[in-house]
Order: structure tokens, then C-alpha cells, then sequence
């Protein structure tokens, strides 16, 4: 969790089941089927409204494995739906982060920057215009 707080984001876990299952998970170790202890909040979502509203609910009631990246506007910037047999990838949601932070940062000192396909911290980004993408794959 160090690599969330480092970018001042808040985590929120949630699932469908119960507030009582979710205490059960923390409290069984990973080798043993459970979770451990965990540092942010896990939610019960057991009416399932919010994986309804999230579009991430399948029909037989089980709910994909989802993330979702949503800014200080509540502006969902960034979303990740697997099958149910697919884990996710937490490098993936740290680069989404840090590519964010990166776009607005940019936006805020006035020269917008928009970040593409595999871009890392650190990385060269482009100006959002023909031209600066131009400019940006002629430099590769």
C-alpha cells in the first residue's frame, strides 16, 4: 500500500459479499484461502448497486474483478474489467496512476501533456496536437 500513499491516492476494496465474510477474509491468512490484513477499507456492495452502476456485474449475479480509477472530479478516468479466472495487475493500476498524476500535473503549469501506449514515470510524453505527436514519434 506504501506505492498508493506515495501518490496520495485513496484505496476502497469491495465486494459483493457480506461486511461478515469480509472479516473472515482478513482474518484467514493468505496460505490458508484468506486475505490477511489489509490496510484500506474493503466495502460491502451485498444489494450490488454499485457493480450494477459500474457496469462490472454479470448476469449470474458474480461480479467481475474490477478497477477503477476516479479522479478528485469523481470522474472515472480509468477502468479495468477481468473474468472472473483473471487477477489484476497492480503495476498496471500504479503506471495508470502515475499517468494521471503526470496529465494533470501538465495541464496545471499550462503545457498539457498527454501520455502514450506503455508510458512510465519518468517517460517522454506528447502535446496533444497532430503536431506534437508528430514531434513525439519522429524523436523515437
Amino acid at each position: 500500500m506504501q506505492e498508493f500513499d506515495d501518490r496520495n491516492v485513496e484505496v476502497l476494496g469491495m465486494s459483493i459479499d457480506t461486511e461478515h465474510v469480509h472479516k473472515a477474509w482478513k482474518n484467514t491468512p493468505q496460505d490458508k484461502g484468506g486475505i490477511g490484513p489489509i490496510a484500506h477499507p474493503l466495502l460491502a456492495d451485498v444489494k450490488k448497486e454499485v457493480s450494477t452502476a459500474y457496469g462490472c456485474l454479470l448476469e449470474n449475479g458474480l461480479a467481475l474483478r474490477a478497477v477503477y480509477i476516479i479522479d478528485k472530479e469523481g470522474i472515472v478516468r480509468s477502468e479495468m474489467k477481468n473474468d472472473l479466472p483473471l487477477g489484476r495487475n497492480v503495476e498496471e493500476v500504479l503506471r495508470i496512476l502515475d499517468a494521471l498524476q503526470f496529465h494533470e500535473k501538465s495541464v496545471k503549469d499550462g503545457d498539457e501533456r498527454v501520455c502514450p501506449a506503455g508510458w512510465k514515470k519518468g517517460a517522454k510524453a506528447m502535446k496533444p496536437t497532430t503536431e506534437g505527436v508528430a514531434e513525439y514519434f519522429s524523436s523515437k
